[in-house]
C-alpha cells in the first residue's frame, strides 16, 4: 500500500474535525440569530443536529468510497504489476537456464576442441611420415613433427626458421608458388600430387604430397603429409624398363615363333610330297611285284613283301596324323555353335560302313551342342569314337556311347565303350604323342591320335581325361572352356557386366 492509502485515515478525521467545529462554531450563532424564543431555537437545534447526522454520514459514505475505489484501483494495478513481475521472473529464469545450457554445452564443446586438439597433435608428433604446418602467406613453417627432423635432416629450431621454398629445388619454386596461389584461390581444396624435395644434405627426393588447409594460431595455414616415394618411382621405372625389355623379347620371340611356323609349314609341305612319294613308290612297286612275279618268289619272300607295304603304308599314315597334329595346333580357331550329337551319328555311321560290325550299338545323346571350331571338334570325335570303336574289335555285344553331363557347374562331354579297357597306372602316357598301351600286332595306330584330341581340347581352353579298368573299357572326358562363356552371358543377361 502506498503513502497516500496510508494517510487516507488521517485526511477523513482531520476533514470530519474541521466540518464539526466549523459547524459548531457558526450554526449555533446563526440559530441564535434566527430564533430568539427558546422553543423555536431548540426545534432549530434539533433539525440542525439531523441534518449534521445526514451530511456528515453522507460526507463519511463520499470519502470512504473514495478511498475504497482508490484502494481497488491500487490493488488491481498491484496485482497487473505482481503478473507482470511473475512473466518477467519466468522470463528471467528462462534465460538463466538456457544461460546455463550454454554454458553448458560451451565447456563440452570446448573440451571436445581440447580432445580434438590433443588426438590431432598426438597424430601429428607420432606419426612415421614427416608432418608440417605452415603460413598460406609467408611460406613460412610453423611446426614440424619429428619425422620431418629426422627424414630431412634439419633441427627442429632451422625448420621453423625456414620457408618451403628452402626445401624445394630451384627450378620446383615457380610451381611452388602457382599451387599455394591456387590454394589461395580456392580455399578449403584439398591439394595432392608428387614433387621434388631436398634434404639438408643436398640429397633430391621423390615426395607424395597431401595437404589441407586449416587455421592455426589465427593465420591461415596448410598442414602437410609428405610420404616419401623415391624407390616406389624407382621401381616403377625399373619395372617399366623391364616390361619393355619384355615386350621386345616378346616380340623377337613372335618372329622365331613366326619363322618357325614358316619352316614348319615348309616342312609339311617336303612331308607331303618328299616323303609321301618315295613311300608310295614302294608300296607300288612291292604290290607290283607281288602280282607280277608272285610266282617266282616263294612264301617267306612274299611275307617280306607284305611287311614291306605294311610299314609302307604305316609309315604313311603316321605322317598323315603328324600332319594333322601340326594343323590343328596353328590352325586360327572358329567358333560357333556346334551339333555334336549329329557329327557323332555321322562318324558313328562312316565305322559301321567300313568295318562292317553290325554287332557293335551306338549310343548317341541327341541335342548335345558345344560352342568350339567345328573343323576341330569333329577331329576329336573322330578320334575318340574311332579308339573305341577299335578297342571293342574283340569285344562280342560292343556298345559305345557318346552323351553329355553336367559337373561341377560345366559341361562335360563323354565317348564310353566296353572294349579291353587299360590299368590306370598308364593313363598319364596316353595323351603323349607316340605312346601306346598295346601293340601294334594287337591294335594298330601310330599313337598319335590322342594326344591331338587334347590339342585341340586345350586350345579350346578345356582339359580332357579319362577313366578305365582293365577289360571293363574306358570314358574319355573333355571340357572345352564353356563355363567361362556361360558365365559371362549369365553375367550380361543379369546386367552385372558393363
Amino acid at each position: 500500500m502506498d503513502n497516500g492509502h496510508r494517510c487516507a485515515p488521517r485526511r477523513i478525521a482531520g476533514i470530519y474535525l474541521v466540518v464539526g467545529m466549523l459547524w459548531i462554531l457558526f450554526s449555533d450563532r446563526i440559530l441564535t440569530g434566527i430564533a430568539p424564543e427558546a422553543a423555536q431555537l431548540t426545534r432549530l437545534q434539533t433539525a440542525k443536529g439531523w441534518f449534521y447526522v445526514v451530511a456528515t454520514a453522507g460526507l463519511l459514505y463520499w470519502l470512504v468510497r473514495r478511498y475504497a475505489l482508490s484502494a481497488e484501483r491500487a490493488e488491481d494495478e498491484l496485482r497487473v504489476r505482481n503478473e507482470e513481475l511473475c512473466m518477467v521472473e519466468e522470463e528471467l529464469r528462462q534465460q538463466l537456464d538456457e544461460y546455463e545450457k550454454s554454458q553448458m554445452e560451451l565447456h563440452e564443446t570446448n573440451q571436445a576442441l581440447r580432445e580434438s586438439e590433443e588426438r590431432y597433435r598426438l597424430l601429428f608428433a607420432s606419426n612415421p611420415h614427416p608432418m608440417w604446418v605452415y603460413d598460406m602467406e609467408t611460406l613460412a613453417f610453423m611446426e614440424v613433427n619429428d619425422a620431418a627432423v629426422a627424414h630431412y635432416g634439419y633441427t627442429r629450431e632451422e625448420f621453423l626458421a625456414m620457408t618451403i621454398r628452402d626445401i624445394r629445388p630451384s627450378a620446383d619454386v615457380a610451381a611452388l608458388e602457382e599451387s599455394v596461389a591456387k590454394a589461395r584461390r580456392c580455399p578449403g581444396l584439398d591439394l595432392a600430387g608428387v614433387w621434388c624435395h631436398r634434404k639438408k644434405d643436398g640429397a633430391v627426393m621423390a615426395v607424395e604430397i597431401t595437404s589441407h588447409p586449416l587455421d592455426f594460431g589465427g593465420r591461415p595455414a596448410e598442414v602437410v603429409l609428405a610420404n616419401d616415394v623415391t624407390e616406389r618411382i624407382r621401381a616403377d621405372e625399373e619395372i617399366r624398363r623391364l616390361n619393355a625389355e619384355l615386350e621386345e623379347r616378346v616380340e623377337a620371340r613372335t618372329r622365331e615363333l613366326q619363322r618357325a611356323n614358316r619352316e614348319l609349314e615348309s616342312f609339311s609341305y617336303s612331308v607331303s610330297h618328299d616323303l609321301r612319294a618315295p613311300l608310295r613308290h614302294i608300296d607300288g612297286f612291292s604290290r607290283m611285284l607281288a602280282e607280277d612275279y608272285g610266282g617266282r618268289i616263294d612264301a617267306e619272300g612274299k611275307g617280306y613283301i607284305q611287311r614291306i607295304r605294311s610299314a609302307a603304308q604305316r609309315m604313311e599314315r603316321l605322317i598323315d596324323d603328324l600332319l594333322q597334329l601340326a594343323n590343328v595346333s596353328r590352325s586360327e580357331l572358329e567358333r560357333r555353335q556346334v551339333n555334336l550329337s549329329a557329327l557323332a551319328q555321322v562318324i558313328g555311321l562312316g565305322l559301321k560302313q567300313i568295318e562292317g560290325r553290325e554287332d557293335a550299338t551306338l549310343r548317341i545323346a541327341e541335342g548335345v551342342t558345344a560352342f568350339g571350331d567345328p573343323r576341330l571338334l569333329r577331329v576329336v570325335l573322330e578320334n575318340l569314337l574311332s579308339n573305341a570303336w577299335k578297342y571293342t574289335g574283340k569285344r562280342a555285344g560292343a556298345v559305345i556311347e557318346f552323351a553329355a553331363e553336367e559337373q561341377g557347374g560345366r559341361p562335360v562331354y563323354l565317348v564310353r565303350d566296353n572294349g579291353v579297357g587299360f590299368d590306370m597306372a598308364f593313363a598319364g602316357k596316353l595323351f603323349t604323342p607316340f605312346q601306346r598301351l598295346h601293340s601294334a600286332d594287337e591294335f594298330e595306330g601310330t599313337g598319335i591320335g590322342l594326344a591331338t584330341v587334347r590339342r585341340i581340347v586345350e586350345r579350346h581352353g578345356g582339359t580332357v581325361w579319362v577313366e578305365a579298368a582293365p577289360d571293363h573299357g574306358a570314358t574319355f572326358y573333355f571340357t572345352l572352356g564353356e563355363e567361362e562363356r556361360l558365365a559371362r552371358n549369365s553375367d550380361k543377361e543379369d546386367g552385372t557386366t558393363p
